[in-house]
């Protein structure tokens, strides 16, 4: 009896034991399942998520692009001055505002068109020339430039440079020109107030070196220092024959003591304007003659007919005044 019982309890074991195996492989093939699904699903968002990241990464590109244009067209636009790019065929690819006011035209209609379409032929070509001699040169360019807008002639100076891309190859030119024309018109009135001043100085002195001097009734007398020339004889004849006339002068004195060379100019100087005076019916008395001067005189072969000579300007006056 008790050997039976123990052979019963044995088989009990081993059933529960093999039940208890069972259900663990049930569960480890649970396990597995749920492996291969997880390692299914990890493999479908592996093969998702490069695209998603490119597009992402597209995204953020674009943006920091966009801040950046954003930031250039800002910078040009309150820069003064005009500013422009155009591409290696000399169309335009970017304007600032100056530019757009200085044509008249909004962005949309001056894109992609060329200085030929706005300028004369002649003027058009110098621009291009420039473009090509910046390109040429390989750096900035500066020079001075005169353009007609609006029936207004514009001054600027204007400084073009090739703009490279990261192979080296050209993508355009720069133009930056900065608008001087109230400048260059200022600076032509300082010159003419200038040459104004001058004329008025230059007058003053040739009025001062052939005056005209009152010493008595009837009796004018005209010291001449310095050199004389064409210009200054022609002063001399003006001056005379104007004061003999205004003040009714009947004798004019002629002092050469000042005259530092006595050529043929002084001497055909005199003579011409002692002829004149005695049409207008005046004496004319010759004072400060040196021998250097009759001779010249001589030289030329002057009629001494009608001109007096003394040696000095106090004996010239003392005539004059007896007479």
């Amino acid at each position: 009896m008790g050997s039976e019982r123990t052979a019963e309890g044995a088989a009990v074991d081993v059933a529960a034991l093999e039940a208890e195996i069972a259900a663990l492989q049930r569960e480890n093939a649970s396990l597995k399942a749920q492996v291969i699904a997880l390692e299914g699903a990890l493999m479908d968002v592996r093969a998702q998520a490069p695209p998603r990241m490119a597009t992402m990464r597209a995204a953020v590109v674009e943006r920091v692009d966009n801040e950046r244009r954003r930031l250039l067209h800002a910078i040009i636009d309150h820069s003064p001055g005009v500013i422009f790019v155009k591409d290696a065929e000399g169309r335009y690819i970017l304007l600032n505002r100056d530019a757009e006011r200085l044509y008249g035209k909004s962005r949309k209609e001056l894109l992609g068109r060329t200085d030929s379409e706005f300028f004369p032929p002649e003027v058009a070509h110098a621009m291009r020339e420039k473009d090509e001699e910046a390109v040429r040169r390989g750096e900035p360019i500066q020079f001075e430039e005169s353009v007609v807008f609006g029936g207004k002639t514009h001054h600027y100076v204007t400084i073009k440079f090739p703009i490279l891309n990261s192979y080296g190859a050209l993508m355009g030119v720069c133009g930056i020109a900065t608008d001087v024309t109230e400048q260059k018109e200022q600076a032509l009135r300082l010159l003419y107030l200038r040459e104004q001043v001058i004329a008025a100085q230059d007058e003053t002195l040739r009025e001062l070196s052939t005056p005209l001097i009152p010493i008595a009734d009837g009796v004018v007398a005209m010291p001449i220092v310095g050199s004389v020339d064409e210009v200054r004889a022609e002063r001399i004849m003006s001056t005379l024959l104007d004061g003999v006339g205004h003040h009714g002068a009947h004798t004019v004195i002629l002092d050469v003591t000042g005259v530092r060379t006595v050529d043929t100019n002084v001497a055909t100087a005199i003579v011409s304007a002692t002829r004149a005076a005695r049409l207008l019916g005046a004496r004319v008395v010759v004072t400060g003659v040196r021998p250097d001067f009759a001779r010249t005189l001589l030289e030329i072969g002057t009629d001494f007919e009608g001109i007096v000579m003394r040696s000095n300007l106090q004996s010239g006056i003392a005539f004059a005044l007896r007479r």
